[in-house]
């Protein structure tokens, strides 16, 4: 099946065209970080909770074992397995790690699917359909991953929106017991950074390549103490803020751009590269769900009396 996929992807080489190149490098930076967040904080800032979070929850749990099953498999990139692949250089540049399953893929199943898995509306699906199908095709256009990459996200992915789902639904029923969601959260999260640590990898490995995963831990566990911060404190309500909706949309994507573009570089000096990268994969969940919602707070008119 690999040998498949890698003939797939040669076949594909073949017929790039620069126009092609350009258009589906287009459509693979929605699988990426600012643009994931980027819907993320919209749909909490525009339309509150439920959609936010349903999806948050998928993306934040999907992310972490997406990471860790590429850890787990240690499949290298195509480019590696196959000289005769040659990516296309804009797409390579991004695609470190391990090739399976294809993060972009997962991440674009996930936060698309729990959006349409809580709209509730069968049109939802068709849009998003399409959407994932565009971002998978171009992980392979560009050479990045195989059909076999691809398809793992896929079954990854489907399962846990429907799953992450469910636990968010239960939570909002059982607001006594958000601890006990964030406490399984960080006990996931610790015994992943244990396993990547500890695991004997495969001989001539890149230290680097375990990072998908401790990014991972280090996002999971940002958007989940948000979360849990968010909804026992600050219970932010998009609806009462009126109009200024739009300004909370504006700033707030200023500000996650402005995080996304530095924060890594002015938290290296303290922190070192990686951990500079864990604490700014932390802190974006931080901004969205309660440091911008807390300020606000300020905008929301009062509730009608009586």
């Amino acid at each position: 099946m690999n040998t498949l996929g890698l003939e797939f992807l040669k076949q594909l080489q073949a017929v790039r065209t620069r126009a092609g190149e350009d258009f589906f490098l287009g459509v693979t930076l929605g699988g990426e970080g600012f643009w994931l967040l980027a819907v993320l904080g919209i749909l909490f800032w525009v339309y509150g909770a439920r959609l936010a979070y349903r999806a948050g929850f998928a993306l934040a749990v999907g992310d972490l074992v997406s990471g860790a099953v590429k850890s787990v498999v240690c499949l290298p990139r195509p480019w590696v397995r196959d000289p005769g692949i040659v990516p296309v250089k804009a797409a390579q540049f991004g695609a470190w790690g391990f090739s399976f399953p294809s993060g972009h893929v997962a991440n674009t199943t996930l936060l698309w699917g729990g959006v349409a898995a809580a709209a509730r509306k069968g049109w939802v699906w068709v849009p998003v359909v399409v959407w994932i199908g565009a971002v998978a095709f171009s992980r392979m256009y560009l050479g990045v991953h195989t059909p076999v990459d691809v398809a793992g996200s896929l079954v990854l992915a489907i399962p846990l929106v429907w799953m992450m789902g469910r636990l968010y639904d239960w939570t909002e029923r059982n607001p006594l017991c958000l601890w006990r969601v964030l406490a399984g959260v960080f006990l996931v999260a610790l015994a992943t950074w244990a396993f990547v640590t500890f695991k004997p990898m495969p001989e001539g490995t890149e230290a680097g390549f375990a990072k998908d995963a401790f990014r991972a831990v280090a996002a999971m566990a940002g958007f989940f103490g948000s979360w849990f911060v968010e909804r026992k404190w600050i219970r932010f309500d998009p609806a009462r803020l009126g109009g200024y909706r739009i300004v909370a949309v504006v700033v707030g994507l200023l500000v996650l751009s402005l995080m996304l573009a530095h924060m890594r570089r002015l938290l290296a000096p303290f922190l070192g590269g990686d951990g500079a990268a864990y604490a700014a994969a932390a802190a974006n969940p931080v901004w969205i769900f309660v440091v911008w919602p807390l300020l606000l707070k300020g905008l929301e008119k009062p509730l009608p009396r009586g």
